[in-house]
């Protein structure tokens, strides 16, 4: 006997055939009936402005709801919504007083809480101390910092990532169009705010403080996977046309056992493979704002094993990750 669609199912099937208004009905009164799963479509639906109006303060409040009707993956998302500050003001202690309390009852919540009591963070999940900086060239400016993640952290990153793997995609710099490519040949995930925990949170926060850049410049953390004869030929980062544009790169190599893989900067002679945890970070951008061609760069091809990375673009000024409804663009 096949088991009956969930209420999220039914929903979206009939927003594709036209029916909005069956749709709204239908989750609205599970939702009124004190239904989890409808009072989280709620805020999805809140979150992207499709087909209720787009509030992040009505958002968190429905995620709030979900979660206390025991929908436990809502009350993930809204404690990601308290720490974040969006629908509200950013409130650290208490979203991480929403994971201890759900702690007892969920299993990721409670293993969420253990990553984030090994970290040396303060208060509002800053990192209190870094690795120490190594320069690795001039031109581009690119940097490392080793062990920036701890080995349970990457292990973290990947299981986020791994329900949203699909084949990665470039921009074509002539139309705007995304489409897959054999310069880019690797599976990716976005990690935007709702595929994010309260885990990833402090890491971008540890990113952001790695590379002396605001939290809020940043794109969400896309991970990469690359298998065996998959690579990423020479490319740059910038996106064609934008004004608020990647002014710098951060990649953190989630894994080490793979051969190949190298990242390569041609015109510098530079050539990483990073070790578990390792940040690398480079300028993308000339002082004048254009494009630094020094910055091209290679993701050689893997030879055995499987490589993981996760990258974070960062802008030249604050970027809207709400907006970003698609995996993050590459310019070829």
């Amino acid at each position: 006997m096949v088991a009956p669609a969930s209420l999220s199912v039914r929903a979206r099937h009939l927003l594709e055939a036209g029916d909005t208004a069956d749709a709204i009905e239908l989750v609205s009164g599970a939702a009124r009936r004190g239904d989890g799963e409808a009072l989280n479509e709620l805020g999805l639906w809140h979150v992207y402005g499709q087909p209720l109006q787009r509030d992040f303060a009505r958002a968190r409040l429905f995620f709030g709801h979900a979660g206390r009707a025991g929908y436990k993956p809502a009350m993930t998302t809204y404690a990601v919504f308290v720490a974040l500050g969006a629908g509200g003001e950013p409130r650290w202690k208490e979203a991480l007083g929403l994971l201890e309390a759900a702690a007892p009852d969920d299993v990721r919540a409670a293993r969420q809480i253990e990553l984030l009591r090994a970290m040396d963070i303060d208060g509002d999940g800053r990192p209190r101390s870094l690795p120490a900086e190594e320069r690795l060239a001039r031109s581009p400016i690119a940097a490392r910092r080793s062990r920036l993640f701890s080995p349970a952290e990457c292990a973290h990153v990947i299981d986020l990532a791994k329900p949203l793997l699909a084949p990665s995609v470039v921009v074509d710099s002539r139309t705007g169009r995304q489409s897959p490519n054999p310069v880019r040949t690797s599976f990716n995930a976005v990690l935007g705010p709702i595929q994010q925990d309260l885990v990833l949170h402090a890491l971008n926060l540890r990113l952001a403080a790695a590379t002396g850049t605001d939290v809020e410049a940043g794109e969400p953390l896309i991970v990469l996977r690359y298998e065996p004869g998959q690579q990423y030929r020479e490319h740059h980062d910038c996106l064609p046309g934008e004004a608020n544009q990647r002014v710098r790169t951060a990649i953190v190599y989630l894994n080490e056992d793979y051969q190949g893989g190298e990242t390569s900067f041609p015109a510098a002679g530079l050539d990483i493979k990073g070790r578990t945890g390792d940040m690398l970070t480079f300028v993308n951008t000339r002082p004048d704002g254009q494009v630094d061609l020094a910055s091209r760069h290679i993701g050689q091809a893997v030879t055995k094993g499987t490589k993981w990375i996760c990258t974070r673009w960062i802008r030249r000024a604050r970027f809207d990750p709400w907006g970003l409804r698609t995996p993050s663009p590459l310019i070829r």
